[in-house]
């Protein structure tokens, strides 16, 4: 398996997730598929709580602003003004 980067390689670590989760156990999650530190370290700045679905984590994780859809509060509101 190769490294898994931004908001698609998050994707695919969310397949093998039981919800409801923690943010710890996403960030074991990543590591054991071999996330890059990027996202390892984005998704240890999400806050410490439960998540009961893949979107909910996808909106919480500080990815990059210019990754396309990555759904942080500064990109949707670029979008909504364009």
């Amino acid at each position: 398996m190769g490294v898994e980067r931004g908001r698609e390689g998050l994707r695919r670590i969310l397949e093998g997730v039981r919800f409801p989760v923690s943010r710890d156990a996403v960030v074991e999650a990543a590591l054991e598929s071999g996330a890059d530190q990027e996202l390892v370290s984005a998704l240890r700045a999400m806050p410490a709580a439960e998540f009961n679905e893949e979107n909910a984590i996808l909106r919480a994780v500080p990815l990059p602003e210019d990754e396309p859809d990555s759904n942080t509060e500064a990109a949707r509101a670029r979008e909504h003004g364009r």
